[in-house]
């Protein structure tokens, strides 16, 4: 709850784009007796508030009106973006005349909503009406890199920078002897240098060359012999770069190069 002054205070709600923002308010308007009394509280102070349509000013608790020693407990509040598309910015502020706090500041994406609760916490719900979990809390990314915090929890996007996790990887298979890029991750290009030789280009550049590749192949038939399918994938001698590097394959028997059916490959490593 939110005790408002009556004859001095105001909550308005400030907004920066044209969404159309849904307004619900819920107060109790008691005097200044000794014990208070409740008092009847007229339809302009409670329950839904006309929707806010552009980027402007909007006053949704008035208490200006109210007997100077009366008071406004202001119990439960939401501020619903009913827009199809249009996200807004929505900053929730208290107002006593002449000091002005700011009580909530918050990116309202479309179908959101934010509620002030009767406990008197500020919370922000997603389009499907799950909870926003404290930014705060969000491992930065030099706390991934460092791999040692117990008390931060992981983003979908923050997980590349853990040490453990792969920054880039392919299959590309070998189609009538022409690369393919069948799947990858983090990756602008894969070369074909030559039979038996591909450059995987990274798209996000390691901090270093210093970093681990593992590399292998699918041999091109089911009906193995030592002279055509004993193969061996090895990283090229000075080729790893922090934006590519070259795998070679070659038939272990007399080291002659050969095409696979497809290479596999991954790296881990800083970025």
């Amino acid at each position: 709850m939110l005790l408002i002054h009556g004859n001095t205070d105001i909550i308005r709600v400030v907004t920066g784009s044209a969404a159309d923002i849904e307004p619900n308010i819920s107060v109790m308007q008691v005097d200044g007796a000794s014990p208070p009394v409740v008092q009847i509280i007229s339809a302009s102070l409670n329950g839904p508030r006309a929707s806010i349509t552009t980027a402007t000013t909007t006053t949704v608790i008035d208490a200006t009106g109210i007997t100077n020693g009366h008071v406004l407990n202001w119990k439960h509040g939401s501020f619903y973006n009913n827009h199809a598309t249009q996200a807004t910015t929505l900053r929730v502020e208290h107002n006593d005349g002449t000091v002005t706090s700011i009580l909530a500041n918050v990116n309202l994406l479309a179908g959101e909503t934010l509620v002030f609760t009767q406990g008197g916490v500020w919370l922000h719900y997603d389009s499907n009406g799950a909870v926003y979990p404290s930014v705060g809390n969000a491992a930065s990314q030099a706390e991934m890199e460092a791999g040692t915090a117990t008390d931060k929890y992981v983003t979908p996007q923050h997980m590349k920078w853990h040490p453990g996790g792969g920054k880039a990887w392919g299959k590309n298979a070998v189609s009538g002897a022409v690369l393919q890029m069948t799947a990858t991750w983090n990756v602008t290009s894969v070369t074909d240098s030559g039979v038996s030789r591909v450059t995987p280009v990274i798209a996000t550049d390691f901090s270093s060359a210093n970093y681990a590749i593992s590399a292998n192949a699918e041999a091109a038939t089911t009906t193995y012999s030592a002279t055509t399918t004993c193969l061996i994938c090895v990283i090229r001698n000075a080729t790893p770069s922090v934006t590519q590097f070259t795998i070679d394959l070659l038939e272990i028997d007399i080291g002659q190069a050969t095409d696979p059916a497809a290479w596999y490959w991954s790296a881990f490593g800083d970025q």
